[in-house]
């Protein structure tokens, strides 16, 4: 998992070379005019038609406006090489457009403002929330005139008026501080743990392979030019082309590539449910580039999940509700590994706290130098951000010692899903560890109403954590130093490109509900999102539960789990299974049949062809990402514009 290397965070060589490249203004000009046109295109795509552009690692509009830059690099380079964008400004219109896309995102802005009038446009006499939840809500989190409310779920109304904006202003106000909070405390993680995982560990980060094509890092011999890779652009591109335009004509052939459900109806077998097979073509050739024992851990233990339920039936435990306890295993799972990831570093994090405290050792060039930031305010600032971050949660309701145990979980998920998308690339859908999931093991009277209802309103940045900022921040300062850059240079273009981006999710947002209507015409409207975070507080707080051994014993056995597989890899290294898998492989729910596929094919490939084969067929699977995307984007363009439903290439 970690190698010896993550012992101390030695100066990088080069790192501190006059040749290194920073942001042109001209970049930063460009990513800026895009971000708020590129947040409306994904709020609109996702919330009015639930065209999903950002819930996979990799986004797709960041990568189509890549695309198109280098095309018009092309154009410039025979009519204009004056004009000629360079690597670095690529990248850094590309990281802003990134940074946007982990703000406007259907798991995060949009979650949020489906739930801020949530209680009180659906409190009814007969679920009685007046008085059963609104005495536990913050009143400064959220919006109660429900007459004003009307036209955001309703739609065709006037969002234009001051009366409308004097009532979301205050709540959105303190919930952009907490947002805020988080971009800031994944960019100081990002700078204490970036020396580690990118330059002495130096993990594969599969997700930057496609934007590093686009950008032109590998010049002289540019994989942009490699037949192959047009091969598989042209195979996905007319794949995407021809389903698409069956969505308007039935007549036309149609080959299926989303999800289809595979249902049993008697048991055991339908204990397997939710089971789906897909073949997105831009999540074979993702999963083509992670390492083979992890891309065969990750299908293994979704299917492993599975074999339990079927298992437990024979045993007796068809009737246990939510036996094999699959939640509760991931909690164990993402425990065990993060705290097995600290252990492993902590050699090198009290390196780093030595060099931010001014007590660093040995001599020559400072060891941060390079870094985005100091350590020093890495550090500080990282618990500047946790006092604000905790600080909005005790104001909410919530008691100290949860929220030391809630942001101390979040820290703890952020840095396990960074290391596991530098690894795996793959998608991550993890909500075990919120806190409703949490507060699940404990008796809800002794929570008390002020825990139950903090953990009900937290529901929406916890759940699944698919477009999670931290390690999209890691992933850009991976691409940036791919290019020379000086990472500092980057930080500012990142932070603004997020604070604006969250401005202009919300606008975009309220926008469109005001428009079309929430419960209207919004077919991205997180109902679920609702749905979720406040059935479960009325049932915390009429209801209640209590503890339950079987929960805990899943737990523990599961963190039991990961450490006998990192046991077992440390002591053999050709063992197969991959601890991560463990952890991330019960959440491929989309994904786990693309990534059996991309496994047996690189596992023949490797076989009998070797490692020549495997780099001549890499430009092919990422032309499969490229004309998935590019297809997709397209599709979703003409939804967003056209105002009609269109072919998405995903859900």
């Amino acid at each position: 998992m970690l190698s010896p290397a993550d012992s101390s965070p030695a100066a990088s060589p080069g790192e501190t070379s006059p040749a290194l490249h920073g942001v042109s203004l001209r970049a930063f000009l460009i990513g800026l005019a895009l971000v708020p046109f590129n947040v409306y295109w994904v709020i609109v795509a996702e919330l009015r038609w639930y065209t999903i552009l950002t819930l996979n690692p990799l986004f797709v509009t960041p990568i189509f406006y890549l695309f198109l830059l280098a095309g018009l690099n092309a154009f410039l380079r025979r009519y204009a090489p004056r004009c000629l964008l360079r690597g670095p400004e690529l990248v850094t219109i590309y990281v802003m457009l990134v940074l946007s896309c982990t703000v406007a995102t259907h798991d995060f802005i949009i979650n949020l403002m489906s739930t801020i009038g949530w209680p009180r446009w659906y409190a009814t006499s007969s679920n009685n929330w007046e008085n059963s939840m609104f005495p536990h809500l913050p009143k400064w989190l959220f919006v109660w005139d429900r007459e004003k409310l009307a036209g955001a779920f309703k739609g065709s109304s006037n969002l234009y008026r001051l009366d409308i904006w004097r009532m979301w202003l205050p709540p959105l106000a303190f919930w952009s501080l907490f947002i805020f909070s988080i971009g800031w405390i994944m960019l100081c993680l990002n700078v204490i743990l970036r020396k580690a995982w990118v330059d002495q560990t130096r993990l594969s980060f599969p997700i930057v392979r496609l934007p590093l094509v686009l950008t032109g890092s590998d010049e002289p011999r540019p994989t942009i030019q490699s037949p192959a890779l047009w091969a598989g652009f042209a195979a996905a591109a007319a794949l995407g082309l021809i389903n698409g335009l069956h969505e308007w004509y039935p007549a036309l052939p149609h080959f299926q590539v989303r999800a289809q459900p595979l249902q049993f109806p008697t048991p055991p077998w339908n204990l397997t449910w939710p089971l789906f097979l897909t073949c997105y073509p831009f999540a074979i050739g993702l999963a083509f580039l992670v390492p083979l024992d992890v891309s065969f851990s990750c299908w293994f233990f979704y299917l492993f999940i599975k074999a339990q339920a079927v298992i437990g039936y024979y045993l007796g435990y068809g009737n246990t509700p939510d036996f094999p306890y699959p939640s509760e295993q991931g909690i164990g799972a993402w425990y065990a590994f993060g705290f097995f990831l600290l252990y492993r570093m902590r050699g090198y994090l009290l390196g780093v706290a030595r060099i931010a405290l001014g007590r660093p050792r040995g001599s020559g060039a400072h060891p941060d130098a390079g870094e985005p930031m100091s350590y020093r305010l890495a550090f500080f600032g990282l618990i500047a951000g946790m006092l604000v971050f905790g600080g909005f949660w005790w104001a909410a309701g919530m008691s100290p010692l949860w929220v030391i145990v809630v942001m101390g979980t979040y820290l703890l998920l952020a840095m396990c899903i960074t290391r596991v998308r530098a690894e795996a690339g793959g998608q991550h859908t993890v909500w075990d560890l919120e806190p409703m999931r949490l507060f699940r093991l404990f008796d809800s009277r002794t929570l008390g109403p002020g825990n139950l209802a903090t953990a009900a309103m937290s529901h929406w940045y916890w759940r699944l954590n698919r477009s999670h900022p931290m390690p999209s921040q890691m992933e850009a300062f991976k691409l940036a130093q791919e290019h020379r850059m000086r990472l500092r240079s980057l930080v500012l273009p990142m932070i603004i490109a997020y604070i604006l981006a969250t401005y202009c999710g919300m606008w975009a947002c309220l926008h469109v509900f005001y428009t079309e209507g929430a419960a209207a015409k919004c077919q991205g409207f997180a109902v679920w999102t609702g749905i979720e975070s406040y059935d479960w507080l009325n049932n915390g707080l009429t209801a209640g539960f209590k503890p339950e051994a079987g929960r805990w014993g899943a737990i523990l056995g599961a963190a039991s789990g990961i450490l006998f597989l990192s046991a077992m890899r440390s002591r053999f290294s050709g063992f197969p299974f991959h601890p991560l898998g463990y952890c991330i492989g019960p959440g491929l729910i989309w994904l786990w049949f693309p990534f059996f596929l991309a496994w047996l094919i690189k596992f023949f490939i490797l076989r009998y062809g070797g490692l020549r084969l495997y780099r001549r067929a890499v430009p092919f699977f990422l032309g499969l990402v490229l004309g998935d995307y590019v297809s997709g984007a397209v599709w979703s363009l003409i939804g967003v514009f056209g105002d009609m439903p269109a072919y998405q290439i995903f859900h």
